[in-house]
């Protein structure tokens, strides 16, 4: 349970300690010793998540909410942030776009997949 809490809590304070625009918080050395520290802790936390297993179908039932769920949050997130940066800057950083299309395409291919094997 601690580590269900923990590692998220962990990489969205590091990620967010990257808004710091005018480098009050932290002169360059330091955001890239961050940047190592919240790419290990995302791998951590991802493969925490990987390996999650569910043991009855209650749970089940919750992880495929959850999975939905934060799937459109993100989703909708992205579509909100390239109709922003177009009204705003007149056009949009081709990495939202990039972002946006692979998740739809892993999330195709992981429903594709479980359909087959399971």
């Amino acid at each position: 349970m601690k580590q269900q809490t923990l590692l998220p809590i962990l990489v969205s304070v590091l990620a967010l300690l990257f808004l710091d625009p005018f480098h009050i918080l932290m002169p360059d050395g330091m955001e890239m010793v961050l940047l190592g520290v919240l790419m290990l802790s995302t791998i951590s936390y991802g493969l925490f998540i990987y390996n999650e297993r569910p043991q009855d179908e209650r749970e089940v039932s919750i992880r495929a909410f959850v999975d939905h769920t934060t799937y459109l949050v993100g989703m909708v997130l992205l579509v909100v942030a390239i109709a922003y940066r177009l009204i705003v800057d007149g056009h949009v950083y081709p990495e939202i776009i990039l972002i946006l299309v692979i998740m739809i395409i892993s999330k195709t291919i992981a429903h594709s997949y479980a359909c087959k094997n399971r």
